[in-house]
């Protein structure tokens, strides 16, 4: 239901998170979306990756270190 209601807000990037794309992992979407939670489901966002390799390419970006 969310991909449809939400085509227009979603983000096809592949540094989606640097780009400001949030992922809900309800709905198993990005979005480009202001808020902190999923129009769709209510659920908190995600802002930043989880995994190690992509957190790694996000901190690089910003000229951070990440250990």
């Amino acid at each position: 239901m969310c991909h449809t209601s939400l085509k227009h807000l979603l983000g096809d990037v592949l540094l989606r998170y640097n780009s400001g794309q949030k992922r809900c992992s309800v709905c198993s979407v990005y979005i480009n979306w202001k808020g902190t939670k999923c129009p769709c489901c209510n659920t908190v966002l995600h802002t930043r990756p989880r995994h190690s390799k992509d957190k790694t390419k996000y901190y690089e970006l910003d000229d951070v270190k990440w250990l």
